[in-house]
């Protein structure tokens, strides 16, 4: 009975301290994570590296509904992603990077990112709808990055 009660407090004691790790990681993303317009807008200190310097940036994934969505909102934009390059069928370049992913894998799909000529984010948007792309477009003041039958 003694060993029971041992195992049962120290399962117990495991438990709230993986609670407790848990809760310190959503209050790390929500001070990563600001509301902002319909979407969220985060800042992050995140380097993608030099291939996606002076771009913008679409982190995706193929089994994301809102991705395919975003992605064909995009015309002059690179899809980063951790799968095969060669799952995603779009008129978009598609670069297969893990390293890169893993700068921004904290963050849902889609994250939409406008990245400096040395390789560091300046900008980062999580759209929750495709239409909110040409907005964050525009207030970045990207031209050509939505697609020609928008107004951007």
């Amino acid at each position: 009975m003694t060993a029971f009660l041992v195992i049962t407090w120290v399962a117990i004691v495991l438990l709230f301290l993986g609670l407790a790790a848990v809760l310190r990681e959503v209050r790390l993303l929500r001070a990563i994570v600001g509301r902002d317009q319909g979407g969220y807008e985060a800042q992050a200190d995140i380097v993608l590296g030099e291939k996606f310097a002076g771009r913008v940036v679409l982190a995706a994934d193929t089994g994301c509904s809102l991705c395919h969505a975003v992605a064909d909102r995009l015309t002059d934009a690179v899809v980063l992603t951790h799968e095969v390059a060669s799952t995603w069928d779009i008129g978009l370049e598609v670069v297969t990077d893990r390293e890169a992913w893993r700068a921004v894998s904290h963050l849902a799909p889609p994250v939409l990112m406008l990245v400096g000529s040395d390789g560091r984010v300046q900008r980062i948007s999580l759209p929750v709808r495709a239409e909110q792309v040409d907005e964050v477009l525009d207030e970045w003041g990207v031209r050509g990055g939505a697609h020609a039958g928008s107004d951007t």
